[in-house]
């Protein structure tokens, strides 16, 4: 179901020029159509990525995504497990973007939303770790990512337990949990971001990307930081780094907690929810 072709990215081009287009491409599990599993190729100057973009993720009815976490090896690489980009995206970190976990900077394992909102650092290894991962939105509209263990999610019925916080101010002083919502927009939630406004559609699909390129946008710029002895903008030519997403589950307002994808999403979506 995900869509690995090759393509452009704007974020990152391969020695080659572009994107999927040395050889490799990201693939999914065994016996886990929702996965994603993605290699770097030492010697290889290559940008991954693998997306669903025939399943359209209403904002106004979604309520959370979760899935397991698996990094090996990964210092030094730039990388997005998973996370939900808006048809439109434009404002930069008022985009409406939800990166949940990113290697931004390439060092540790951050829960961020391009640079918007309040990002936290967790204290996940990005040699050797595993995690559950749960974004949700709350009824106001304000959206917050956790890191727990698979224990923790595992007794709580397939979930990091819901964070606590009074309004969106209370949400954005959090230590341990990732926080969207600004109090000057209106309205003042992630409605209120480029997604929704501006001829926005308010609809956004699943990502899934491993950046280890020559170039790119300002993204690749901040992110590409200096680590695990390569130096700043460079690919780490060493890697061996591996990332999967397992057991991706998106809910929303619909019969038993299942999202209800937009107009055109095929049947098969609803594997995912």
């Amino acid at each position: 179901m995900w869509d690995v072709s090759p393509r452009q990215h704007p974020s990152c081009s391969s020695s080659a020029g572009g994107v999927n287009d040395l050889g490799t491409a990201p693939e999914a599990c065994q016996n886990d159509p929702t996965s994603v599993r993605t290699q770097i190729t030492p010697g290889k100057a290559e940008c991954l990525m693998a997306s669903l973009p025939q399943c359209k993720i209403p904002m106004h009815d979604f309520t959370s995504l979760d899935y397991k976490l698996s990094v090996d090896s990964c210092d030094g690489i730039w990388a997005a497990p998973l996370w939900m980009t808006p048809d439109l995206w434009q404002w930069g970190g008022g985009s409406g973007e939800i990166d949940a976990t990113e290697f931004c900077p390439r060092s540790s394992v951050f829960l961020n939303f391009a640079g918007g909102g309040h990002q936290v650092r967790t204290k996940l290894d990005t040699n050797a770790d595993q995690s559950h991962i749960t974004a949700r939105k709350d009824t106001a509209g304000v959206v917050t990512i956790s890191a727990c263990t698979l224990e923790e999610a595992s007794a709580n019925n397939g979930q990091c337990p819901p964070p606590s916080y009074n309004g969106c101010t209370d949400c954005l002083s959090q230590s341990s949990v990732a926080c969207w919502c600004n109090e000057s927009t209106e309205p003042p939630n992630i409605y209120g971001f480029g997604g929704c406004s501006s001829g926005g559609d308010c609809m956004w699909t699943l990502v899934s990307d491993v950046w280890n390129g020559v170039n790119g946008d300002s993204g690749y710029a901040g992110c590409m930081t200096a680590s695990a002895g390569v130096a700043a903008g460079q690919p780490n030519l060493n890697s061996q780094c591996v990332v999967s997403v397992e057991n991706v589950v998106v809910r929303g307002g619909g019969p038993n907690g299942r999202l209800q994808w937009g107009e055109g999403s095929p049947p098969e979506c609803d594997l995912f929810t």
